[in-house]
């Protein structure tokens, strides 16, 4: 997906893998130039992820 694409209130799933880390869903609730802030559904702080952070991204699907 084309980070042009990604916008306030994009869903996406989390999945690395690991127990508990496995189809976890977030909404997107900010976009800057350099990433985006999302909330995880299980979580009550929000996610500040880079998008030079291969760690997050490479592990995450955005939601059509």
């Amino acid at each position: 997906m084309n980070r042009a694409d990604i916008k306030v209130g994009k869903e996406l799933t989390y999945n690395d893998g690991r127990p508990g880390h496995q189809n976890v869903r977030a909404t997107v609730l900010e976009v800057m130039s350099d990433g985006f802030v999302a909330q995880f559904e299980d979580r009550a702080d929000s996610t500040r992820i880079r998008w030079n952070e291969p760690e997050w991204i490479q592990n995450i699907t955005f939601e059509d």
